[in-house]
């Protein structure tokens, strides 16, 4: 398969060949004893955009001295105590691969590179232990070089920014949130409106990592981090917003109003509009006043005031967001006070983590590395260092897929494909030459090559693999020599670190992506069960980042799971409604007299205990003894205060109408 001959691609490939040319030119103009890890390193950290390239060339420089440190730290200490050595590193690879697992931006490169590092500079230093500190500052400076030199090139030679990405992908992301609101609106199926709106929440989780690197990017748009750090909590509010509207909307099917008809048709044509900001407050104003005109006791007063207060925040996070959006075209477009300070405020949500799995990926790896120094140390082999380097390579590389098995194959395959190139460059083509420049021209062809395919998400592995191991197969120095005994032993090294990073983790860390799907709806599952139980609500756009990050890993796996039994009838968007539901019903929680708080937690109690049933592997269908407990709540709220009560209605019709979609609509005694 050809790779894609446009603009930016050859761009990218030509500048990282470049990159890689320069820190080679300045590893041999220094005397570094491996100056080809500076040529593989300036092609690693290359990335399509150039903030990208910035941050990680931050978090790489950071994780390598830290890799280094530990190094030196341990190797002269354990060195008359090899399998202690051996243990140490290994709990060193493992542990920082564990840590770095449960961050899922791009600072987890720190750690996960100070693990391997550690490995890459320790283990082959064994035999001279006295040389640790030298190895280690040649090893930082060499692999500095090679992120100095991609980042440089790639910042001032026609660099292509994050922010301008960035803004692309939040435009886009905007007008479909606009488009799903509409469709509500319109009265469109919802639930075939969120099964297609659900990559919303994938977006939202990419649009947030991608943030991460707007600080370092080369446009004028790293100044507006703020704003986006301000947009995507409004996403986070937006998603399980508009998911949950249309339950409003069906719970007032059959209500006749016509102020409430007309203020619905008012939101409709302000969207349509492209949700003017002064328009938009305008609108809530007057969905605010209407609510308050609404307020009663009686049921249908409840319900519509429930669907204008929900309308209300539509509104509001919707004209946020364009206004916010705005800011990125004119840094001086106006923005009300709090919106102001939001862009202003730090921090970051939390995303999903993973721990006991984590844990497992970390121990997978020191298993690995472990039973390749075995390997090394039992056979007497004078170059076996490269097998416990290279499981720790590997089992680090694809830690966070679900099956990192069929990549590491992958990669060992396209390593072993590269040798054959590797030889013909080694043993007939470059002792055939002389000086640099005829080097640089005789690398071209392959280099430049490979560099095409590495924007593409799909065929980035398997360049980087060719690439990486015709690099260090040729292991350019100063001093060229060909020994075809140290060419087929050194490689031979990295197959045996193979087979053991595909034998363990196939036995302790593989998962199909039914399992993976399965435990990521367990833990929510989880989640809910102990929400519902709780008796206080937590910050709801804290627990909306996590639900809604999890929705954006779930969704791509259960399409890729397709209709199988196990998955019948899963709705991962349904059950962040119910997540946001739960957060509305607990807030309003405190506010309830005795005899509806007894209500309301007999329900909470069944809920939780319906969820925790699901998480245990029980039925799905949740009881009639569970309906009754809602519908007894509801008429507990009915009687209640509306100060009190609408926001407690509000949130049981939702959990009513998403854990028994085919119930008859609930309509208290009162008023028959």
């Amino acid at each position: 398969m050809f790779p894609k001959f446009d603009r930016h691609t050859l761009l990218f490939s030509a500048n990282s060949f470049a990159a890689a040319m320069l820190a080679l030119y300045i590893g041999f103009a220094l005397g570094l004893p491996r100056p080809y890890w500076a040529m593989t390193t300036a092609y690693i950290v290359s990335q399509p955009l150039a903030g990208a390239v910035r941050s990680k060339a931050l978090y790489r420089v950071l994780g390598t001295v830290l890799g280094a440190a530990a190094a030196v730290a341990l190797v002269p200490n354990l060195v008359n105590a090899p399998v202690l050595l051996c243990l140490a590193l290994a709990l060193w690879v493992g542990g920082c691969l564990a840590i770095s697992l449960l961050d899922r931006t791009p600072r987890s490169y720190l750690l996960m590179l100070s693990g391997y590092t550690a490995a890459i500079i320790g283990f082959p230093s064994v035999n001279q232990p006295g040389a640790i500190f030298d190895v280690a500052v040649s090893r930082v400076i060499e692999i500095g070089l090679g992120i100095l030199c991609a980042t440089l090139v790639h910042s001032l030679v026609f660099p292509r920014p994050v922010g301008t990405v960035l803004k692309q992908r939040l435009f886009t992301w905007l007008g479909e949130a606009d488009r799903w609101a509409l469709d509500v609106l319109h009265g469109e199926d919802g639930e075939a409106i969120a099964r297609d709106r659900r990559h919303l929440a994938a977006a939202a989780s990419e649009i947030q990592m991608l943030a991460v690197h707007l600080p370092f990017d080369t446009s004028r748009l790293r100044e507006t981090t703020g704003v986006v750090r301000a947009m995507h909590e409004r996403m986070l509010v937006l998603i399980p917003l508009l998911s949950g509207l249309a339950d409003r909307m069906e719970a007032l099917r059959e209500i006749r109003d016509d102020r409430v008809r007309a203020a619905l048709n008012a939101v409709t044509a302000w969207i349509e509009a492209g949700s003017p900001r002064d328009r938009g407050l305008d609108l809530i104003e007057r969905l605010d006043k209407l609510a308050a005109h609404r307020r009663g006791s009686a049921w249908s007063a409840l319900l519509i005031e429930s669907l204008l207060a929900r309308l209300s925040a539509t509104v509001r996070a919707l004209a946020e967001g364009h206004a916010l959006m705005a800011r990125f075209d004119d840094p001086d477009a106006p923005l009300s006070p709090g919106l102001e300070a939001s862009t202003r405020a730090k921090g970051q949500r939390a995303m999903h983590a993973d721990l006991p799995l984590a844990l497992l990926s970390g121990g997978a790896a020191a298993i690995a590395i472990l039973l390749s120094c075995a390997t090394w140390i039992l056979a007497g082999w004078g170059d076996g260092a490269a097998a416990p380097v290279m499981a720790a390579v590997f089992c680090c590389f694809f830690a966070a897929m679900d099956d990192p098995v069929p990549a590491i194959k992958s990669f060992g395959v396209y390593t072993l494909l590269s040798l054959p190139l590797s030889a013909i460059y080694m043993f007939a083509i470059l002792p055939a030459i002389d000086g640099f420049p005829l080097l640089v021209l005789t690398m071209a062809p392959p280099l430049l090559f490979l560099g095409l395919y590495i924007p593409d998400p799909r065929r980035a592995g398997a360049a980087l693999a060719v690439l990486m191991g015709f690099s260090n197969a040729l292991a350019l120095q100063e001093m060229f020599s060909a020994d075809f005994a140290s060419f087929l032993n050194g490689n031979l090294g990295q197959f045996v670190g193979l087979l053991f990073a595909i034998i363990v983790t196939a036995g302790l860390r593989s998962m199909g992506v039914d399992a993976s799907a399965r435990r990521l709806l367990v833990r929510t599952w989880k989640s809910l069960a102990r929400l519902a139980r709780a008796r206080q609500a937590p910050e709801a756009a804290a627990f909306a980042a996590i639900l809604v990050d999890r929705l954006g890993i779930l969704t791509p796996k259960l399409a890729e799971a397709g209709a199988r039994h196990d998955f019948v009838g899963v709705d991962a968007l349904r059950d962040l409604r119910v997540g946001m539901n739960l957060v509305a019903v607990q807030a309003a929680r405190s506010d309830l007299p005795p005899e509806g708080k007894d209500r309301l937690d007999a329900a909470l109690d069944g809920v939780g205990d319906h969820f925790a049933a699901l998480a245990a592997g029980a039925a799905r269908k949740p009881s009639d003894e569970l309906l009754a407990r809602i519908d007894a709540a509801l008429r507990g709220l009915s009687i209640a205060s509306a100060a009190s009560a609408v926001q407690g209605v509000s949130g049981l019709v939702g959990l009513r109408r998403n854990l028994f979609p085919e119930a008859p609509a609930f309509v208290p005694e009162i008023a028959r």
